[in-house]
């Protein structure tokens, strides 16, 4: 191999490395939830909060669309796209999406999270998820509610583990029983919390009981969030994939001078 051809070699497993290297930074799609499979029912109280418990999502990664299928339903239904933080329990209220008025299409629905207030990131592993309201949120405040539109079956009986992000996530979800919308209640507010009983600490909200039974068990809901990373290779990896490519820059320097010995 002639000089001018080894440097050439050189340059090229470089740049190679460098761009697969940087081709790291750009995010690999997440995804929590449960299927969006068809299930029988939907909820008759309006205004409830519905937060996934089944997985969390990964450290950087951005909420990006809220997907839903719900069964047949007629007029039109109330959802915001929530984010929360959870703390052994106790679920925190840290991003607010886009309010959307939906009608039944028979389809799945894939609306934009659209953040409007909060963080749409998470900025840990393991205690970010999300969840949704049926009401409309907007400037600040919780302007109007709706019974479901997302269809659900209880958890228990008819949906096991795992959930779309696999094992060991589940389809469990959790949700507020019995709030109560009006005189300025604004309970999705950032900051506002929601605490399964039994779990250490105070919260602002209690969510079901699957203790007491009935319409208390846990569920499992039609949605799922897709996610994206936030666009940072974890370091680790970066400098393995570019201490390799070194390497092999050095063995084609290392062959040629043997050569020409």
């Amino acid at each position: 191999m002639s000089k001018s051809s080894l440097r050439v070699a050189v340059r090229l497993v470089l740049l190679f490395t460098l761009v697969f290297a940087l081709s790291l930074t750009q995010g690999w799609a997440t995804t929590i939830g449960s299927t969006t499979t068809a299930r029988p029912t939907l909820d008759g109280s309006a205004g409830q909060v519905y937060i996934y418990d089944g997985g969390f999502l990964a450290n950087g990664d951005v909420a990006n669309t809220f997907n839903w299928f719900g069964p047949v339903f007629s007029g039109s239904k109330d959802l915001t796209p929530l984010l929360f933080s959870d703390s052994n329990g106790v679920f925190t209220v840290v991003g607010i999406g886009t309010p959307q008025s939906v009608t039944y299409t028979g389809l799945v629905q894939s609306p934009a999270f659209g953040l409007q207030a909060g963080t749409g990131t998470a900025s840990s592993a393991g205690t970010f998820t999300f969840g949704f309201v049926e009401g409309l949120y907007s400037d600040g405040a919780l302007t109007a509610t709706s019974n479901g539109s997302i269809g659900h079956d209880t958890n228990v009986t008819s949906d096991p583990p795992p959930g779309v992000s696999g094992s060991p996530s589940t389809n469990d979800w959790v949700f507020t029983p019995s709030l109560s919308f009006g005189g300025g209640n604004n309970y999705v507010g950032l900051g506002q919390t929601f605490i399964i009983p039994g779990s250490n600490g105070t919260a602002d909200w209690t969510l079901n009981n699957p203790a007491l039974g009935g319409t208390n068990f846990d569920r499992t809901y039609s949605a799922n969030l897709n996610a994206s990373s936030s666009g940072v290779a974890e370091p680790g990896t970066f400098s393995l994939i570019t201490g390799a490519g070194l390497v092999l820059a050095g063995l084609f320097r290392y062959r040629y001078s043997r050569g020409r010995g």
